[in-house]
Order: structure tokens, then sequence, then C-alpha cells
């Protein structure tokens, strides 16, 4: 009688498994550019890959702190940076995009429970805005991402607020 040892089995075809998720693709090595953490919003880092994704220049907003001004998918919006100190060592940025016409509260609530990262606000005009954090760092990968997530809420916006 033949005695079977526990994990035997798996031991013996854990590295045939291994190979062959490589192989296949489903295993990958992480570029550089993914795997550089970022812990602070740049501004030049930041104006480069809005840069990627449409038109954009450096500005100051009111306190003197960075801003980017871009146009993605024909809609402009700025990039505003929070938690500054000297005008530098950021903390977060947000995107935003702002309309003359005001949203009510209903339509503000009604675009928030449809979409889930672009948060819509009412007010005096029609506030579209997307936070992100840089606490405890994130990829330039991720960060691309964000980018990619607000450009294809650019033309939900645009049409929300024409009323399609």
């Amino acid at each position: 009688m033949r005695v079977r040892r526990p994990g035997g089995l798996m031991r013996a075809t854990l590295p045939v498994f291994i190979t062959g998720l490589a192989l296949t693709g489903a295993v990958s090595v992480a570029s550089a550019e993914d795997a550089e953490i970022l812990r602070a919003p740049d501004p030049a880092t930041i104006l480069d890959i809005a840069k990627g994704f449409g038109s954009a220049r450096m500005d100051k907003d009111d306190n003197g702190d960075p801003m980017i001004s871009g146009r993605i998918e024909g809609v402009r919006y700025l990039i505003y940076f929070y938690g500054c100190e000297d005008h530098e060592d950021c903390k977060s940025l947000q995107f935003s995009a702002g309309y003359t016409d005001p949203l009510t509260a209903d339509q503000a609530n009604a675009w928030n429970s449809k979409y889930r990262w672009v948060k819509a606000y009412s007010g005096d005009g029609s506030n579209f805005k997307m936070d992100v954090s840089f606490a405890g760092g994130i990829t330039r990968a991720n960060l691309e991402e964000q980018f990619s997530n607000w450009g294809s809420m650019s033309g939900n916006i645009k049409d929300f607020v024409n009323g399609k």
C-alpha cells in the first residue's frame, strides 16, 4: 500500500502551473515606469501626463498654487493642487469642470447615482469633480488611469449638461 504525502502532488505541479501562467501572459513583470511610486503630485509630471490626453498648460490658481488647464474630448477642465506648502509639496489634486448653467440638487443627485468616479455638485454653476489622493503614493500607471477615467467621463459630462 502506498502512503500519500499531503501536498506532494501540489508541490510537484506548482512549478508547472506557474510556468504555464507565465507562458500565457497571466503573470507579467511590471515595467519600471509602472513600478515608479509617485509620493506627491509633481506639477511637471502631472502636466506631462495631461499632455498625453489632450492640450494642457501650467498655470497658477488664485492662491498661487500650481494649476493645470486643459481640454480632453473637447471638454475644458482644470486640475487644482491641494495641501501645498509654499505652493510646493502638494498632497493631492482635483480634476474639475464647471459650467455657468447651475445644476439643481436633483440633477446632481441623478448624476451621482449613475456615475461613480466623477461627482456633480449643484450651486452657482454646474461643477463636476474628481479627487486623486497621493497618500501612501501611487504609480504613474495608476495616475494615467485617473486621467483615462476623467477623459472617458468628459463626453458624459458634456451630454449631461446639454440635456442629452
